[in-house]
């Protein structure tokens, strides 16, 4: 009896002894998700990738340190973001690893005539107009969150209403992004007990020209914003966006802006985002958009790189320490299909990344790939439209993320690899291949793959580019649990050269002959172009289609480093 206490009080010693190590090491729950419960999930490529160490670096040494410096994530999306469910959920788990630095941007969606995120709720008096970055000609400039609100009525006010998870104690700051000019109501700040004045246009003024701070004594879980007008110059008041924040410069702070129905075109309207890029100056960035582009009309290629390489050059112009972090969609359906474009869009973000020196989080692959979206339907983290994920769904892909980057945190501290990428081959791979003019040939026939010890599912099915449904179907498993030795029936297409087949009569590839320009007598060649004058409204984007251009070839005709063009300027165009 006495040595069974004794083992037990042992047994308890080495449990708390190993639950104080954890709490006092970071990261903290890195291994608290469960895979073997998604046998689709792909663990594997669950991490950061980026094809240079270096570009990480900065971020991952930032977040080692973050009981000294404050780390900023700006996580940009559409719909999936906006309803913050996901993004808090790796809010959450983040902040309880390098320490919470504040709930991040939110704005009084109910005054631009949309929903809120999920941990607040928002309520409004008054006479408001907004814009949308998702409008073709916004009557607003747009900021870091996509919308605009603005009100020329005195007694115009708004509350944002939090839920007890949303706010701490210490997130005693309310910074607010608004247009600060000399007609620029001012704003009173209600939070509790405490009121704050701010005098939007005659306050101190750093280089930070949008953002205004409203310092109280603790966090609440209810701020009241009323407009206040002092004499008759007073005008108008335009607001940007809010961010509850702590005023200690410890922790992480991750912020997430989206908007229902954004694209890559839609961030190419936010002509105030450079400014707020400079003002906010986020560690890194995830830009997690792309399926609006080609969800309805599939994806012309070259004017998608062109407005996305656009984008990122922006970044780096205006963020230059920023890691930025590509992202695309998991698998999608459209009249019960799947959508082709989410495989197409995920090998170019990874093509992307590499040609920019920027990172990227295959997030189509980690979701399961081609048809992996039944899956999450017919367990109920889907919605009915095959495109949204329910709050389980979001919850696990929040997770998921986390999980990221916690496997490249871990990677990058114990590991001297150059690069963090994870090979992959997918069946568009087949198409650019023919398409170039090799003579790799891609053929389909059943495989008997023979189960080795350590195997899953989704490892098999992504050696033979199928899905890990297809795999069940064909072989008739009563479950995605495979013991060694046991032989799996694979119908796959791959490249012959891949997969060591020989085929008699690879089809011919025919190439059209390409029209050179004839050189003139000075060396160069002969072009004469058309020029298009600026008008107010307009974008890289609708000048370039009006005229059957991409955005890439029209900026490289008239020397532009970025997207932001002025009305009256003129241009060249073909």
């Amino acid at each position: 009896m006495r040595e069974l206490r004794t083992k037990k009080l042992i047994t308890l010693g080495v449990w708390v002894t190993i639950s104080i190590i954890q709490l006092f090491s970071q990261p903290l729950y890195w291994n608290k998700f469960d895979y073997p419960r998604y046998p689709w999930i792909d663990s594997t490529v669950n991490l950061i990738q980026t094809h240079n160490r270096q570009s990480i670096a900065p971020l991952m040494q930032k977040l080692k340190s973050t009981n000294k410096e404050r780390v900023h994530i700006l996580h940009i999306g559409d719909s999936h973001v906006q309803a913050d469910i996901f993004t808090h959920e790796a809010r959450t788990l983040l902040g309880g690893s390098f320490g919470y630095a504040g709930r991040g941007m939110v704005f009084p969606y109910t005054t631009a005539r949309t929903h809120t995120a999920a941990d607040y709720r928002c309520y409004h008096t008054g006479k408001w107009y907004y814009a949308r970055n998702v409008e073709r000609r916004p009557d607003l400039p747009l900021g870091v969150t996509g919308v605009t609100s603005k009100t020329y009525d005195t007694n115009a006010q708004f509350k944002l209403k939090f839920k007890e998870d949303a706010i701490r104690e210490d997130y005693n700051q309310v910074k607010i992004l608004c247009k600060r000019i000399p007609g620029s109501f001012d704003v009173r700040v209600i939070g509790g007990t405490d009121t704050v004045v701010l005098d939007i246009y005659s306050s101190p003024k750093d280089t930070l020209t949008d953002l205004i701070t409203a310092n109280f004594s603790r966090g609440y879980q209810e701020y009241l914003f009323e407009i206040i007008s002092r004499d008759s110059n007073q005008k108008s008041f335009e607001i940007y966006g809010i961010s509850i924040e702590s005023d200690k410069n410890t922790g992480l702070l991750y912020t997430s802006v989206g908007i229902n129905g954004a694209g890559h075109y839609s961030i190419m309207r936010e002509n105030r985002l450079p400014q707020h890029l400079e003002t906010l100056s986020p560690d890194a960035i995830i830009l997690d958009i792309g399926a609006n582009d080609f969800y309805r009309g599939g994806m012309n290629k070259e004017k998608f790189k062109g407005n996305l390489i656009s984008i990122l050059e922006m970044f780096k112009t205006y963020a230059p320490n920023a890691l930025v972090i590509l992202s695309n969609s998991q698998d999608i359906l459209r009249g019960g299909y799947s959508v082709r474009a989410c495989s197409i869009f995920s090998l170019m973000i990874s093509e992307v990344a590499k040609s920019e020196n920027v990172a990227f989080y295959d997030w189509y692959r980690v979701a399961g790939g081609n048809h992996s979206m039944k899956i999450w339907k017919s367990l109920h983290l889907a919605n009915r439209d095959g495109v949204h994920l329910t709050r389980n769904g979001y919850e696990l892909k929040g997770s998921l993320i986390y999980q990221a980057f916690g496997k490249t945190y871990k990677r990058f501290f114990n590991s001297e690899e150059d690069s963090f990428i994870i090979p992959c081959f997918d069946s568009t791979q087949v198409d650019s291949i023919l398409a170039s003019g090799s003579q790799k040939t891609a053929v389909r026939q059943w495989i008997n793959h023979k189960v080795v010890r350590g195997e899953t599912a989704w490892g098999i099915a992504q050696r033979y580019n199928v899905s890990v449904i297809q795999i069940k179907d064909w072989n008739r498993l009563s479950s995605y649990a495979l013991r060694p030795g046991q032989i799996i029936k694979v119908h796959t297409d791959f490249d012959s050269e891949r997969i060591g087949l020989s085929v008699k009569n690879p089809p011919s590839v025919s190439t059209k002959p390409v029209k050179i320009p004839h050189k003139n007598s000075t060396g160069g060649y002969s072009r004469s172009y058309r020029y298009h004058t600026i008008k107010r409204g307009e974008t890289l984007y609708s000048i370039a289609r009006k005229y059957r251009m991409s955005v890439r070839q029209l900026k490289r005709l008239n020397g532009l480093r970025s997207d932001f063009i002025r009305a009256g300027k003129r241009l060249k165009v073909k």
